[in-house]
């Protein structure tokens, strides 16, 4: 199941798999180059693992965003300068 956003130009896909009855982890790919997971996390509800899922995803572009050269105009993908 995929939930799809953009945030600050960069695309993020994130992917919630109900592993075991009642245990959900997610992953997500930034642009879709760069992937990232939290397994065995074990969020009680879908909407829990989104929300962390969500999270984890600004909080890593914002703090890549921070690396890249203001001036910069050529637009490379968020998960190449992370």
């Amino acid at each position: 199941m995929d939930e799809s956003f953009f945030y600050q130009h960069c695309h993020v896909v994130v992917t919630l798999a109900e592993v075991t009855f009642g245990k959900w982890e997610w992953s997500y790919a930034l642009d879709a180059h760069a992937r990232f997971n939290r397994p065995n996390a074990g969020f009680a509800t879908r909407e829990l693992a989104l929300a962390d899922a969500t999270r984890a995803a600004r909080t890593r572009i914002a703090r890549t965003s921070r690396l890249r050269i203001p001036a910069a105009a050529d637009w490379t993908p968020l998960a190449e300068a992370a």
